[in-house]
């Protein structure tokens, strides 16, 4: 069943999961990238978490996205991977033993890029924007130049290390789209996950049930996805684990984030598929714009844990604005 789901950083507040539930939500995603250091990813942490969530009347469905420093010499082929894979699949292990069975995560090496915080919306609110033509002749992220064959290496050799960390856990991993998923290489590094053949890839490279995708509807509108084929080809195979409910406009080299209701696909016609493939998991608010009035998302104790991430990324009116459409969508109103 489509459930709506409401997605908040760690370390989560008391504010913040009484707001979630006035939403009337039942279930919550972790954003993990303000996690920082490994202990705090015990498996007494994780259950302590979880129990504290559902004090409020919440499930964690899933943690999403690790802190890239837990796996970066992973993904460059690095000395040192071997030490990252085997901590990663630790804390696969200790999610699923404290019963928290879906682990999001991207592969994007350069991290995410957009060339704008403030492109203005309807009535003066603010949307993020990218624009490759701003990025071009960038300088190198990394030591050298990266092929996309070698990248596609190295990220097999982690594949089969972790996804059986993953079954024996019972937890499964789900992979979001390079954001932007632009073919062409960025700081050096290819971006993989920038099409649905690279995703056929990845998903076929080491098969298992235990290993799905994150349909991230910004990125996968913003690669010219149409999405009843996407998520019918995907759906039937019982590989998309959740859904980021976000829009765009355009399409990569130049996309712009805008409210819901202007998306460049038809979200009604999107639930609608998901339905009809039996799709059983939740829906967030990703990437919402600024509105008039609106709080931070990340909290003080967020911005604390996480100094690199210092652009605004919309607040509580975006995201509940959000949710009731998402709900309104879902025929869940009642």
């Amino acid at each position: 069943m489509l459930r709506t789901c409401l997605a908040t950083f760690y370390p989560v507040t008391d504010e913040r999961l009484r707001f979630i539930k006035q939403l009337g939500i039942d279930e919550i995603i972790v954003w993990a990238t303000t996690y920082q250091n490994i202990n705090e990813l015990s498996y007494e942490n994780i259950l302590t978490l979880r129990k504290r969530v559902e004090d409020f009347g919440l499930n964690i469905f899933a943690f999403e996205t690790l802190p890239s420093k837990f796996y970066d010499k992973v993904m460059l082929g690095k000395k040192g991977r071997d030490e990252q894979i085997k901590t990663y699949c630790e804390i696969i292990g200790n999610l699923g033993h404290a019963g928290i069975n879906h682990l999001g995560y991207n592969w994007m090496p350069t991290g995410v890029w957009r060339t704008s915080y403030s492109n203005p919306l309807r009535g003066g609110a603010k949307g993020i924007l990218f624009d490759q033509n701003s990025i071009l002749n960038q300088p190198l992220s990394f030591d050298r130049e990266y092929s996309e064959k070698e990248c596609w290496e190295y990220y097999q050799y982690w594949l089969e290390r972790v996804i059986p960390a993953a079954e024996e856990a019972n937890v499964i991993i789900s992979v979001h789209p390079n954001d932007p998923p632009l073919a062409e290489k960025i700081g050096g590094v290819p971006q993989l996950f920038c099409s649905r053949e690279n995703f056929d890839i990845a998903l076929n490279m080491c098969p298992s049930k235990n290993h799905k995708l994150t349909l991230c509807l910004g990125g996968w509108s913003a690669m010219g996805t149409n999405f009843v084929e996407t998520v019918k080809y995907f759906g039937t195979k019982d590989k998309i684990d959740y859904v980021h409910f976000q829009s765009s406009n355009g399409v990569v080299p130049y996309f712009a984030e805008n409210f819901i209701d202007q998306a460049d696909y038809n979200p009604f016609e999107v639930v609608k598929t998901l339905k009809s493939v039996n799709f059983d998991g939740v829906m967030i608010p990703g990437h919402v714009p600024q509105m008039e009035g609106d709080d931070e998302w990340r909290d003080e104790n967020t911005l604390k844990a996480n100094k690199d991430y210092t652009h605004p990324m919309g607040g509580h009116r975006a995201r509940a604005y959000t949710i009731g459409f998402e709900r309104f969508n879902n025929g869940s109103l009642s």
